[in-house]
């Protein structure tokens, strides 16, 4: 199977209130998109939703698709669901930086973790891998 670039973004934010650099403000989660070919994956369909470790799981440990060193862990939805083998290799190719941001976001709070938001939300991840949906 040939091999395709992924590009995934964040979407949408869990957190302990709107963002901004307010003292109790913590980062708790993320939505990610993923785009390939240029293209939405699932049009603007969420593919996987990752969290701290404090915030509930849908089906608890057996939801989970990739547990990050950062303790945050990784589920998947939509296309990612249904196809979880190509997902699970999406999601280890671009787990260093998803380690690195999410330690970061574990350890912030306030505008520290303001900023961990503004960064996460700019950021492109990009992973090679099988190019299943064609």
């Amino acid at each position: 199977m040939d091999s395709v670039e992924y590009v995934l973004r964040p979407k949408s934010l869990h957190s302990t209130r709107p963002p901004a650099p307010n003292p109790e403000y913590r980062l708790l989660g993320f939505d990610l998109i993923v785009e390939r070919r240029g293209k939405a994956l699932g049009g603007n369909n969420i593919q996987a939703v990752v969290g701290a470790p404090s915030e509930e799981r849908y089906g608890l440990d057996e939801d989970v698709a990739l547990w990050l060193r950062s303790g945050w862990w990784v589920s998947l939805r939509n296309e990612f669901a249904a196809v979880p083998d190509v997902a699970i290799g999406v999601l280890r190719a671009v787990a260093d930086e998803l380690e690195a941001i999410t330690s970061r976001a574990t350890e912030s709070e306030g505008s520290e973790a303001y900023a961990v938001t503004q960064e996460l939300f700019e950021t492109e991840l990009r992973a090679t891998a099988p190019d299943h949906w064609r």
